[in-house]
This record gives structure tokens, C-alpha cells and sequence, in this order.
């Protein structure tokens, strides 16, 4: 046992702090990134945002030492004449080295400059949606016990609290809660308020307008109201018989609850970033975009989109002050060359990280995009089985470090297209796809059983179990093949 504990202790990666640090900021997708820098760019004096640089030789502004234009590198005195420029332009700088971190002058510049989206408008939540709408229309004595109840609304629309439990704890009577909570389930969207699936559609077929399907909406209620239970096990040949009507028509009723209701009336005012879906992920923000390579087929560039990293530098000030001390140490304190060597490595540290994490990400995507050539231009039918280890090895990288830089990050493809970049390594999605389009195909009257659905995908080449095709279709959220019968067409 002492021999075991040994050898194992003895196997253990030793990682210093520098190297952590670089491990958290390589997991952090663009959003938590650019928290980061913003949380350090307050607690560092010696880090700074440059000013926009522009190429000696271009002209073209720089994003970092290398112009993209040109390809010009900067060298040294380039640099000296940028912080001389730099320490020049700033009319009020704090020598202090006495100041405290957090007493460094806040960045007042044009920071939507960095950042395209942070110019898009916020989108209006529900509970402010439904705060709006009460205050427009609830009486005075009622307003306040109205808006308790909508802050107890989720984002999906549903009354996530228990009005007994609620009742008792305002030493409310019952009658007066449920008074209150009618008024605000006639709000916006329709559904919004429920304590259950049955209740929320039940809502939003009673606040419909009558129309060309006042028919059909009457039959969706009576549904809902007398055959919840058969509705709900697909059993419509058994509601026919006691509603003495055709299967065709308890099909058709069960189909407009399914298309013209919304089980989720809230979800229509989440941010797109949490309707996360495999591919089309929404408007989030790209973490890197691979582009075709003009006139070489089948091949890609990869670009890590970053903003306020790339203005990053350290402060002139510090820098020269180091510079300065080195040059007459007895000049100066202990305290403040420590003061001085601390924020500066701090800051060159940091800038190196986020450095290392460009390269790191560009280097795995560029990998993944080598390999995933097929899937890039035809979509997830061509995703290639690729694991996370195997590109590891060809870069000679760990394969964590491959997991912590695709981890809750985005791709912007050729096709514009943006999707996770797990998806890259996820091959069940491509048999997914094949199921997903088997299925479209079906006979509506026979669909297929799993077992079928396994044995067609052997027809194909696709060799899987049929416990394996069930776990595949509920993922795809697509139901057994009961309950996919169709009586019509």
C-alpha cells in the first residue's frame, strides 16, 4: 500500500502558479474573458489599454507586435517611441507607488469600441415584461401582491412557488391569492403563471381569438379539460370512442395543442445564448472562426477572436520606473521596488497567458478543422469519430489542456454557422442526423420501432445496438413509435 501511494505520488503533475493561472484563462470562453481583464485592468496598477498603434511601415492598426497587413513585426524602438508617445499624451498620471490597486484611474475611453456586441440593446426579461404589463392595468390594493407573485415566475413562464405555502407565509387568505394570481395569468405572454403543463395551455387556449379555428381550438380544450391522461399516452383511438368521433379528428386536435400552443410561453423572452441547440447556436460570441483558405481546397484558417486582450500592455510609467530603479536601488525602498517588481510581473504574466492561450486555441482548432474537413463543408452527416486524446498526441499537448480549450467555447464555420466546439468531437451527433432523417421518411401509419431503426441503420453501414438507438432518439427528444403514429396524413 505505502509502495502503490508512493509511485503514485510520485506520477503527479506539478504545476506552478503561473501555469495555473494560464489553465483558468485557457477554459474561460470571450464573455468570462473579458471579465477577467476587466476584474485585473482594476486590480493592477502596472497593466494598462493601449492606445490605437498604427504600422510604421503600413500604416494599418495594430493588434499586436505582428501587423496583419504586412506582416511588419515591431521591434524595440518602436515600442520606446509608443510609451514615450503614450506617457506624452496622458495629461494626469499618479507616481504614487504608495496608491492602492484599486485607487488606479478608471479607463473612461470608448470601451464599446472593443466590443461590437456590446452595443446590441438588452433584451427585456419576462419578469420586467410582466411588471410592465401589471402596473398598467392591476388596482392599487392589488399591486403589490401581484408583483410578489410575478417574482415568482421563472424564465419559462411557470409559477415555480407554492400558493399555499405562499399564502401562509404573507398571512394571506387563499381566496385573495387566487384572486390576484387570475389577474395575472390574463398578462402576456398567454400561459404565463401556471403551476402546470395542463393549466398552461388550458391559459392559452382560453385567452385565443376566435378565428378560423374556433372549431378546431374547442376540440384542443375538451381535449385538455375530459382526456389529459389519453391525450397524453397517445391513446386516441380510445378518446375517439368516448368523444363518438373519427381517430383523424382526436389527431387533429392533438396536433394543434402540439403546433399552435407553447409548453415554454417564457422561454420567447430569453437571451439566444440559452437556447442552446447542437448547431445555430444563436447570436453568441464566436470564440474562433475558421475560414477556407482561397484557391487551396480543403484548407482553413483559424482566427481566435479576442478584443480588449490584444491592447493590452504594461504600463509605461511602471516599466520605466522599474527601469529606473534598477538603475539607482538606493534610491529607493524596499517596499516600493517590491511594490513595482510585483505589479509588473503581475501584468507580464498575465499578458503572456492570454498570449499563450491564443496560440494554444488556434493551434487545437486549426488541428480539429484539418481533420473535420468533410464536416465543415457538409455538415454533421460528415462528422468524423475524433477524440480529444488523438489530437493531443499529434500536438504534443496534454489531453486536458485540449479539453480546457474547447470547453464551453464557439466556432463561427465557413457556412456562417456557429456551434459549440465539443461538437467537433461528439461522432454519435453524425448517426444522430442519419436517425433524424430516417425518421422524417417514415411511414406516418407504421413508424419504425427501435429495433427497426437499428436494423435500417445496418443497412447503411451504421453498426449500433438498439438500447444505443433509444438513447440516441431521446436525446433527440423524439418519442417511441407509439406515439408517433399518425391516423391521417
Amino acid at each position: 500500500m505505502a509502495q502503490s501511494l508512493g509511485v503514485g505520488q510520485g506520477m503527479e503533475q506539478t504545476l506552478n502558479p503561473k501555469m495555473i493561472a494560464f489553465y483558468e484563462l485557457l477554459q474561460q470562453p470571450n464573455v468570462e474573458l473579458e471579465q477577467a481583464i476587466e476584474v485585473e485592468l482594476q486590480d493592477n496598477p502596472a497593466l494598462d489599454i493601449s492606445a490605437e498603434r498604427k504600422c510604421p511601415a503600413c500604416g494599418a492598426t495594430m493588434l499586436s507586435a505582428v501587423c496583419r497587413e504586412c506582416g511588419y513585426k515591431l521591434v524595440r524602438e518602436d515600442e520606446d517611441a509608443f510609451d514615450s508617445a503614450e506617457i506624452g499624451r496622458d495629461k494626469v498620471v499618479d507616481l504614487s507607488i504608495e496608491a492602492s490597486p484599486m485607487e488606479k484611474p478608471t479607463y473612461l475611453g470608448d470601451d464599446d469600441g472593443f466590443d461590437v456586441m456590446a452595443r446590441i440593446t438588452s433584451q427585456e426579461t419576462l419578469n420586467e415584461h410582466l411588471r410592465w404589463q401589471w402596473r398598467m392595468v392591476c388596482t392599487p390594493e392589488n399591486r403589490e401582491l401581484g408583483e410578489q407573485l410575478i417574482g415568482c415566475i421563472n424564465d419559462d413562464g411557470y409559477l415555480d412557488n407554492d400558493i399555499e405555502t405562499f399564502a401562509e407565509a404573507l398571512d394571506i387568505p387563499m381566496e385573495r391569492i387566487d384572486e390576484v394570481l387570475k389577474e395575472v395569468q390574463n398578462l402576456e405572454p398567454a400561459g404565463v403563471g401556471a403551476r402546470t403543463l395542463r393549466e398552461c395551455l388550458r391559459l392559452q387556449l382560453l385567452h385565443r381569438d376566435k378565428g378560423d379555428k374556433a372549431d378546431i381550438a374547442q376540440l384542443a380544450l375538451r381535449l385538455i379539460d375530459d382526456f389529459w391522461q389519453g391525450l397524453a399516452r397517445h391513446s386516441y383511438e380510445d378518446v375517439a370512442r368516448k368523444l363518438k368521433t373519427s381517430v383523424e379528428r382526436v389527431q387533429e386536435g392533438a396536433d394543434f395543442i402540439r403546433t399552435e400552443l407553447s409548453p415554454y410561453p417564457g422561454r420567447q423572452f430569453r437571451p439566444s445564448w440559452q437556447n442552446g441547440s447542437p448547431m445555430g447556436e444563436g447570436r453568441v460570441r464566436p470564440d474562433v472562426e475558421i475560414k477556407r483558405i482561397e484557391g487551396k481546397p480543403g484548407q482553413y484558417t483559424v482566427e481566435v477572436v479576442e478584443s480588449r486582450s490584444l491592447g493590452l500592455r504594461v504600463n509605461a510609467v511602471y516599466r520605466q520606473l522599474w527601469d529606473a530603479m534598477r538603475k539607482d536601488p538606493a534610491g529607493y525602498s524596499s517596499k516600493d521596488r517590491d511594490h513595482v517588481q510585483h505589479y509588473l510581473t503581475r501584468a507580464r504574466e498575465f499578458i503572456d497567458n492570454l498570449n499563450q492561450r491564443r496560440k494554444t486555441l488556434k493551434l487545437i482548432i486549426e488541428a480539429v478543422a484539418l481533420e473535420q474537413g468533410a464536416f465543415l463543408e457538409e455538415g454533421l452527416h460528415s462528422l468524423k469519430p475524433l477524440t480529444r486524446l488523438s489530437v493531443a498526441h499529434k500536438l504534443g499537448l496534454h489531453e486536458s489542456t485540449v479539453g480546457r480549450a474547447v470547453s464551453g467555447k464557439y466556432a463561427l464555420l465557413p457556412t456562417g454557422e456557429v456551434i459549440g466546439c465539443e461538437i467537433f468531437f461528439d461522432a454519435s451527433l453524425s448517426v444522430k442526423e442519419v436517425i433524424k432523417d430516417l425518421l422524417a421518411e417514415e411511414n406516418p401509419r407504421k413508424p419504425y420501432s427501435d429495433e427497426q431503426i437499428s436494423a435500417e441503420l445496418a443497412k447503411k453501414g451504421i453498426e449500433i445496438a438498439r438500447r444505443t438507438v433509444t438513447k440516441y432518439r431521446e436525446a433527440l427528444k423524439i418519442p417511441p413509435a407509439a406515439q408517433r403514429r399518425r391516423y391521417h396524413s
